[in-house]
């Protein structure tokens, strides 16, 4: 049996290479829009890129995500799998108990700031930040309150009632 060109299903491929340019842009769209909302821009129905951005912030599979970084940290710490690694051992003893709280917090149920979420996610997924580099050891607790203080401000900013 021969298949013809009329039997075959037509394809879009305009749609098809416009999904895979949203794709490839994905992870610079994200970056852009952690660091407005950083800044401190709101998510508003006007802006799609930030609605969207902070609604998957905020979402249970990226809060958790974010808070299994942290035990993971704090366990390489105590007990490194590879002596080479690079990770900021003496500040990560230092600021232990915040570490654990921002773990904590990500993990609740308790609603969240998309800032916060943002914040959080710099020093756990950045290499160079002060969780790795020994030169910016002085800059991890101060970092990680800033963290707990913007993941609450959710909680503060709602409407009572």
């Amino acid at each position: 049996m021969t298949l013809r060109a009329r039997q075959l299903p037509r394809l879009d491929i305009a749609r098809f290479a416009r999904g895979l340019r949203a794709r490839r842009h994905r992870p610079s769209r994200d970056a852009f829009a952690d660091q407005w909302l950083i800044w401190g821009a709101r998510p508003q129905a006007a802006s799609p890129l930030l609605s969207e951005r902070a609604a998957a912030l905020t979402s249970p599979k990226m809060r958790r995500d974010l808070a299994r970084l942290a035990p993971r940290v704090i366990a390489e710490q105590r007990d490194p799998r590879c002596r080479a690694y690079a990770a900021n051992r003496p500040a990560i003893r230092a600021e232990l108990g915040l570490l654990s709280a921002v773990a904590d917090r990500l993990d609740s149920t308790e609603p969240v700031s998309p800032r916060g979420v943002a914040l959080a996610a710099s020093p756990l997924r950045d290499g160079a930040g002060p969780l790795y580099d020994p030169q910016r050891a002085d800059e991890l607790g101060p970092t990680l309150t800033d963290v707990l203080r913007e993941l609450d401000q959710a909680i503060e900013s709602e409407p009572s009632g």
